[in-house]
């Protein structure tokens, strides 16, 4: 009988030892997530900013010439009436995909989802 409780105590801890790592690894994982709007401006200044400038209105930082006009992001009325996720797909799969200009990249490849995330937080800043 006190093999039975000395093996049911080993085996009670091997199990609250296996989940505890996981409950960690879900609080890093959520923080991980959190969007941060400084590395989204250093990933559009170095991906985006040719097409919308650097501050999304299609000024500074836009390269002209092959790039084509595109709707400011500056506009604050327009951008408080998209959501994330509307913004989060035009990124992730281009604006055809989304019925918008077919000019847009879709980043999928290129980008996490992640970083779109930071680029998102970072439009928002406008």
């Amino acid at each position: 009988m006190m093999f039975r409780h000395t093996l049911l105590a080993i085996c009670l801890t091997v199990a609250c030892l296996g989940i505890a790592p996981v409950r960690a690894a879900d609080a890093d994982s959520n923080q991980e997530h959190k969007p941060d709007p400084q590395n989204g401006k250093r990933i559009y200044d170095q991906m985006c900013a040719g097409c919308h400038g650097f501050r999304g209105d299609g000024g500074e930082g836009h390269r002209g010439g092959f790039s084509p006009h595109v709707p400011t992001l500056a506009n604050k009325e327009y951008m408080n009436s998209v959501p994330d996720d509307y913004l989060f797909l035009i990124i992730q799969k281009g604006g055809a995909y989304m019925g918008k200009m077919a000019t847009m990249p879709a980043w999928e490849k290129r980008l996490s989802e992640q970083e779109i995330l930071d680029i998102v937080a970072h439009l928002r800043t406008f």
